[in-house]
């Protein structure tokens, strides 16, 4: 049963987000894995651990902060299995879900009540792999830091619940090898003679015999074997080496599950941040699952909380040393945290968890985003929100203080309970000798449930330490030690049973009480979310539903105790059963049609945004408006555009792509407007200088476009959000300036330019948002070679082929620069051969080798390469006419004949066309033709003297062939 509850919640989890698999990438995730270089395999494996989670270094001012590097290898190892394509990230976190479900469910069966433990583990499981709050973790792919967090965060939880399980069983054994010696030096020590009446001798026979066969089958016992019931020395030594060899054992394998709890809790951090606070969830746990106080036991918890703790210390030091604390971020991200009234952040922060329980609760409200004024912000103490949040706080410390102090009272009663019925069984020792057994067995008959079976009257008489009958496993060492189950009943020596007795022995110290269960389910929803509530520091967030996906385990676990709470006593009453399955079987398959639902705003962006419009208008809008701009549908987009500025004015980034969209459709004077707005409100926005350079060079303001391109390289970018992106826009903002300059003839200021662009990139060949130090350095190159200095320009381009050895354009290049010293043309026609061997199918480096056999009046072999040439481009009419002169120079004029002929049909508006072709013709003595194609020239171009000259010799040629 339990196994199936486990499989049919992942497969459920699995079949809910199947349709998932055909989503792209959406919002985060295209500046988390398409930009992100540690992504793409364009930094080594260690950069994995020197950057943050978008992939700029830690060290950097504007880094973020989020330090996720498992993570992160996990989209490296979907990049470099299927490049990107989306299906294979969305698989995996699918994958991912459906494991975290099967988790849940473990953790249910080992943490709810008994009589919870079929439906509270049903209705956990299913409500966990269903919720819809779980849609915006698995449907987007940057949630898999939370999906991959949960994963290792349970398992270092179930793996702490096994410590604490081979820690009490140890503990157990312990004091059994323990009082196992005080027994055998009593009873060496015992002088007087142990009597037996005949109903005893006969009892003893029987056990003796018992035991004999049940050693023969199964071999020695657990605890007491068969060679115990003699007190010779070879025996005690050999049981008491076993007892040693085993107690060993039991303590490497709790060292070795505490350490693994750490190193799970270590993955879980180096996933996603929050799930550190898994160390102290097993710590109170630790304390809440045994009631036990006593010395020894405490000790052993103790060991285990302090090296727990330390390990968690530790973890938590080392993760603020590498990355430190969450960095600053816009205040429009949160804008309370901004707010300088201490009331105003303490009535905001204080309703947001209560916010995030709601959605919890009524998962059916949900949002990509909630920043800027999703939810205002609460200014007074007269807002109604503040109703709820006291409401719930009151709540939850009412019923905690309730649960706490009923079990401190219980424990109390427990052992007031336990010392008085010491001293009764100490009177009761001391007047031993005028008891009468018979007396004694007839009151424990007599206080004996009436409506008990065969099997628990075997298992209750008449040990009080072990609950074995005399018949079983209750050994005469055991009846001398308790003086016939009178005396020290707590210690009882007899072998451990097996079945039911078993488990009641296992679990006799365990609490799997509901109010136990409630405050640990508490703890599991309430301290995963801590470092997210603002609490502690600010985040860059006022609420994020893939946040909720680790405290929506405790929201899970406490709705299974709800559940199996209520099914307590359902068979008491079927129609009350009933309507509570019917009820339940509604909630999840509306929990089901939200999840699918939700699912399909996730599928593409515009969805996405559209699904936002009514709770985050300007954010939904300004993002809806660029989705709609690189579709085309430009209307639209402006439209969207401009609502979003009509919700919040000062967004620079709706500006800005506003700018964009009037750039596009050449409308330069509103497109200026706009990106002086964005540069107003963010002054270090460097993409919004570039484009304003470029829309004021398209309309001729040049002056004002070189210093819009300069500010732009200057921008400041010690605290901008995408440090790559900022960077790469001063590249442009220096390429495009470069540009100007050469415009205008300016070589020494555009080869400055380039230089300083070369300062801002790597020194790898890393790209930063399209631009590498190759491309900048072959531009740098080109600028060398028109001020005439080729030494610079060669290393230039040496050092470029140096970065992108396979670049045949930069071989290419590197040829024209050796060609002009004729002393080296053997070594630039090597450069030109590589170039071709790189890019076999490229015209241009055909045509540039051609012209170089030219040069070197190679002119057959030219001919070859410029033919080659105009077959790569079969409708470039200029490779056309190349090919064909060439043929015409290397005396190949019947295929000279046929390219011009092909020059003319694919440009016949030509006149130079139509003019060699004729000039062909004429040579290969068809002057009729070639009459024609030069009064065909001559209608293009009327006044050209060579055309005129050269159709007058062919009518002269043909009025001669006429006289003969």
């Amino acid at each position: 049963m339990d196994q199936w509850v486990t499989a049919a919640s992942s497969l459920l989890a699995f079949l809910l987000y199947y349709n998932t698999l055909d989503a792209g990438f959406v919002y985060d995730d295209r500046r988390a894995i398409l930009s992100n270089p540690d992504v793409i395999g364009h930094t080594p494996i260690k950069a994995l651990f020197e950057n943050d989670f978008w992939g700029t270094p830690l060290t950097d001012p504007g880094s973020h902060g989020s330090y996720r590097p498992l993570c992160v290898a996990t989209y490296r190892l979907n990049y470099a299995f299927s490049g990107f394509k989306p299906w294979s990230y969305h698989l995996l976190n699918v994958f991912f879900h459906s494991t975290a479900t099967a988790l849940v469910v473990i953790t249910a069966k080992r943490l709810l009540p008994t009589y919870c433990m079929k439906v509270g583990t049903v209705v956990t499981g299913l409500s966990f792999a269903s919720h819809p709050i779980h849609t915006e973790a698995v449907a987007g792919i940057v949630g898999r830091a939370d999906l991959a967090a949960c994963n290792f965060f349970l398992l270092s939880f179930l793996l702490y619940t096994e410590h604490l399980r081979i820690r009490n069983r140890s503990h157990r054994r312990h004091c059994r090898d323990s009082y196992k010696q005080i027994l055998t030096r009593h009873l060496d020590a015992e002088d007087q003679n142990f009597r037996l009446s005949c109903h005893g001798l006969v009892q003893q026979l029987l056990i003796s015999v018992r035991k004999l066969l049940k050693a023969g089958k199964t071999g020695p016992l657990k605890v007491f074997n068969v060679c115990e019931v003699s007190v010779g020395p070879v025996q005690l030594s050999k049981c008491h080496c076993n007892a040693c060899a085993s107690e060993d054992a039991g303590e490497l394998l709790q060292w070795c599950t505490l350490v693994g709890t750490l190193l799970f809790a270590t993955a879980a951090t180096l996933c996603k941040e929050p799930a550190i606070m898994v160390v102290p969830l097993c710590i109170i746990y630790d304390f809440l699952r045994d009631i036990r106080q006593d010395e020894p036991f405490s000790k052993y918890r103790w060991r285990s909380i302090c090296a727990l703790s330390t390990g968690g210390l530790t973890l938590l030091y080392w993760r603020l040393r590498i990355a430190g604390a969450p960095s600053g971020f816009a205040a429009a991200d949160n804008p309370t945290a901004r707010d300088l009234s201490f009331f105003t952040r303490f009535y905001t922060f204080t309703y947001l968890p209560v916010f995030n329980f709601f959605l919890l609760l009524y998962p059916f409200h949900l949002s990509f985003d909630w920043s800027m004024d999703a939810i205002p912000k609460i200014t007074s103490i007269f807002d109604a929100r503040n109703i709820s949040s006291l409401i719930v706080y009151a709540a939850i410390s009412k019923v905690s203080w309730k649960v706490l102090t009923s079990e401190i009272k219980r424990q109390q009663e427990k052992k007031d309970r336990f010392y008085k019925k010491q001293k009764t069984k100490q009177k009761w020792n001391n007047n031993c000798k005028h008891f009468s057994r018979r007396q004694y067995c007839s009151e424990r008959k007599s206080n004996m449930p009436q409506k008990e079976n065969a099997s628990s009257k075997r298992s209750l008489c008449p040990c009080n330490g072990c609950k074995h009958s005399l018949t079983e496993e209750h050994t005469n060492v055991c009846r001398t030690v308790n003086n016939n189950n009178i005396m020290m009943h707590n210690s009882c020596v007899c072998p451990t049973g097996f079945g039911k007795a078993m488990a009641q022995r296992q679990h006799k110290h365990t609490y799997r009480s509901p109010q136990i269960a409630m405050l640990l389910f508490t703890a599991f929803m309430v301290l995963p979310f801590v470092p997210a509530s603002n609490i502690l520091f600010y985040v860059g967030f006022v609420v994020a539903e893939r946040v909720l996906y680790i405290p929506s385990v405790g929201f899970c676990l406490l709705l299974g105790l709800g559940a199996g709470a209520l099914t307590r006593t359902w068979r008491r009453n079927e129609l009350r059963s009933r309507i509570f399955m019917f009820t339940l079987l509604v909630t999840l398959c509306a929990m089901c049609g939200a999840t699918l639902r939700r699912n399909l705003d996730w599928r593409d962006e515009e969805s996405l945004f559209r699904s936002a419009l009514h709770i985050n208008p300007p954010k939904a809008y300004g993002n809806l408006g660029s989705v709609l701009s690189t579709q085309g549908r430009v209307v639209e987009a402006e439209a969207a555009f401009e609502r979003a500025l009509k919700y919040r004015p000062n967004m620079a980034d709706v500006h800005y792509n506003l700018g964009i969209l009037h750039q596009n459709q050449r409308r330069y004077a509103e497109a200026i407007k706009s990106f002086e707005k964005a540069i107003y409100f963010r002054p270090s926005m460097a993409l919004a200088y570039v484009n304003l350079g470029t829309s004021l060079m398209a309309d001729g303001r040049l002056a004002e476009a070189t210093s819009a391109l300069r500010a732009g390289a200057r921008a400041d970018g010690i605290r901008v959000r995408d440090r790559r992106e900022h960077d790469a826009a001063r590249v442009s903002a220096l390429v495009q300036l470069a540009a100007l300059h050469s415009r205008r003839g300016h070589w020494h200021k555009a080869l400055s330019s380039y230089k300083e662009a070369l300062q801002i990139l790597p020194v790898t060949n890393s790209p930063i948002v399209g631009w590498t130090r190759h491309n900048v350095l072959t531009m740098a190159g080109d600028i060398y070679i028109q001020l005439q200095q080729w030494a610079q320009a060669e290393h230039s381009v040496l050092s470029a082929l140096a970065l992108a050895p396979g670049h045949a354009a930069t071989y290419l290049s590197l040829a024209q620069i050796v060609a002009r010293n004729t002393s080296r043309n053997m070594e630039a026609e090597t450069w030109f051969k590589k170039a071709i061997t790189l890019a076999p199918d490229d015209p241009a480096v055909r045509d540039q080798f051609g012209m170089f056999l030219r040069s070197q009046r190679r002119l057959r072999e030219s001919a070859e390469q410029l033919v080659t040439a105009a077959r790569l481009s079969p409708t470039d009419s200029t490779r056309a006419a190349s090919a064909a002169r060439a043929l015409r120079d290397a005396r190949k004029c019947r295929s000279a004949e046929r390219w011009y002929a092909r020059a003319v049909e694919l440009n016949p508006n030509e006149a130079e066309y139509h003019s060699n072709l004729g000039a062909i013709l004429h040579l290969n003595g068809k002057y009729v033709a070639a009459a024609s194609s030069y009064r065909r020239a001559l209608q293009l171009q009327p006044n050209d003297q060579v055309t005129i000259t050269n159709l007058k010799r062919v009518r002269t040629l043909m009025s001669n062939q006429r006289k003969k």
